[in-house]
């Protein structure tokens, strides 16, 4: 007696592979789904900036990377200088507001400093992004903002909460 598989044509077995090849493909992305869940957090939605997206600890890196790379332009209380604009209130909010996150990182990290962009890393621009966040007003948490540019541009900047 012939099983049921041995039955089948040979038209049928490639849609069997298919059919295979859909559910391994579907169990292989949820585990790297479960599996990156652990490292970095996962936006359940569109966020804003208020919503404690930085710690303290971060703010304090980026202060340190700020003064490093960016106070001789923008000025120590990221007020501006002569040719660089302030980085704190109604300028900051008129130049980022309704932006992303993601955006102002990559935007440092591609045309900071001035006179030598793309020097800084991803990872070096999200702390010092907490840092002007923190200096806008808005509040640390509990969680770091992590550098991975899809999950920062889930976090849009506004004036208000």
């Amino acid at each position: 007696m012939k099983s049921n598989f041995q039955n089948l044509t040979v038209s049928h077995r490639p849609h069997c592979r298919r059919i295979c090849a859909a559910t391994l493909l579907t169990a292989g992305l949820a585990l790297s789904v479960l599996a990156g869940a652990e490292t970095t957090p996962s936006p359940t939605g569109t966020r804003t900036a208020w919503e404690n997206v930085f710690t303290s600890t971060q703010v304090e890196r980026g202060k340190k990377a700020y003064n490093a790379d960016c106070a001789r332009c923008h000025g120590e209380t990221l007020g501006g200088g002569e040719d660089s604009p302030a980085l704190v209130d109604a300028t900051f909010f008129k130049g980022w507001a309704g932006k992303s996150v993601g955006e102002l990182v990559e935007y440092t990290r591609t045309e900071m400093p001035s006179d030598g962009p793309g020097k800084i890393t991803r990872r070096r621009c999200t702390d010092i992004v907490a840092y002007v966040l923190s200096a806008n007003g808005f509040p640390a948490g509990e969680t770091e903002l992590p550098s991975d540019l899809d999950f920062l541009n889930q976090i849009t900047i506004t004036r208000k909460k």
